[in-house]
């Protein structure tokens, strides 16, 4: 089976300097100066990668897995994923705040994934594919300044809007793409 790492995701407190180690992330939450990305928007886009399980997890060094979980609706999770054997992404979905960027690691055979606010196509369709997702310890995502409602611009329900439709459309082509799959969107 095929994994996709998934980077916990913060939002750091603008004034803040973004932290370089768990251990300045832990600092930084506990003064609450840090939260789960999109926490103040959609906390569901986040929970499944399992802050409170994170947190837990005992201190160490270096990079490792620290548990899997399932991919649910509307996780958007933030993630390293093969530079090949993944599917593509819909190109439909790069105009407004739906889309995903994929940067490349330089030489490396990984791509980490920034996902957007839901529907999110490419986790969804990774998720019908039997991807698993694996949350890393030892890396995190951050994001500079704490994201609130009302601080988009003003065509934002619109797009989203025209985005729920394009995803309600992409769902029914993921299950002529993958037939025998028993997992769904």
């Amino acid at each position: 089976p095929q994994v996709v790492f998934v980077l916990p995701a913060f939002e750091i407190r603008g004034g803040q300097q973004l932290p370089r180690s768990k251990e300045e992330l832990r600092g930084l939450w506990l003064a609450g100066a840090a939260r789960p990305f999109y926490g103040a928007l959609c906390a569901r886009c986040q929970a499944p990668t399992s802050y409170a399980r994170w947190w837990a997890l005992p201190p160490g060094s270096g990079l490792k897995v620290a548990y899997e979980v399932p991919w649910q609706d509307p996780w958007e999770p933030f993630y390293l994923a093969p530079a090949l054997g993944v599917p593509p992404f819909d190109e439909s979905f790069l105009q407004g705040p739906m889309g995903a960027a994929e940067q490349s690691l330089g030489a490396a055979p990984w791509v980490l994934i920034f996902s957007s606010p839901p529907p999110h196509p490419k986790a969804c369709e990774l998720h019908v594919a039997g991807f698993r997702f694996a949350v890393l310890d030892g890396a995190f995502v951050a994001h500079r300044g704490f994201k609130e409602p009302g601080s988009f611009h003003r065509g934002r329900e619109a797009e989203l809007e025209l985005n729920r439709q394009r995803f309600r459309l992409f769902r029914r082509r993921l299950r002529q793409r993958y037939p025998s799959s028993p997992r769904r969107c």
